[in-house]
């Protein structure tokens, strides 16, 4: 199953970052809008991996989630970077120490496991839409900052039902301790 661990995203963030795309949805040309139910923060990209690799993957989220207390994110900027010649559009997160020690944290107890990370630089964003042909005259759009309360990690698995891809949550493991 091709799977990533991610911190999922409740209605009112979802519905506020679908508001956001359709701010943006006049300077596209073209593009292929992510799923609004599919929204969600990767920690960390898996791909492929097998049953034994999953329960290795299962118990490394168990043994990060519990020690870490829950904590706040903050929905920053959209933003886009390109990708030959189409651009990626992402909601960016304010700079947090606590996600960023989430996910070392997690990194070092997969590559435990023997879940190889190949050292992917971690840039935490929210993707709105892929393969976006700009049309002429974006430069930016106002918004507003809204805060995300992380309360449990998931292990999420990507597939496709009727030819839609789609994200099931396959395991979750709640964050130990109180909520700053």
């Amino acid at each position: 199953m091709r799977i990533f661990i991610a911190i999922r995203l409740n209605n009112d963030i979802k519905s506020h970052l679908k508001n956001i795309t359709e701010n943006l949805s006049p300077f596209f040309e073209r593009a292929r809008y992510s799923r609004v139910e599919n929204y969600h923060i990767t920690i960390r990209f898996i791909g492929e991996a097998n049953r034994a690799e999953y329960e290795k993957i299962v118990s490394a989220v168990k043994k990060t989630a519990p020690a870490f207390d829950r904590f706040s994110l903050t929905v920053s900027s959209p933003g886009s970077f390109k990708r030959k010649n189409k651009h990626i559009f992402y909601c960016g997160l304010e700079n947090s120490d606590k996600l960023k020690e989430l996910h070392d944290f997690l990194n070092i107890e997969l590559d435990k496991a023997g879940i190889v990370s190949g050292n992917v630089k971690f840039s935490p964003h929210i993707t709105l839409a892929r393969e976006v042909v700009l049309s002429e005259g974006y430069n930016g759009i106002d918004y507003e900052t809204r805060n995300i309360n992380v309360r449990e990690i998931s292990i999420m698995e990507s597939t496709r039902i009727n030819g839609k891809l789609t994200y099931i949550p396959r395991f979750t493991a709640e964050l130990g301790g109180k909520n700053d």
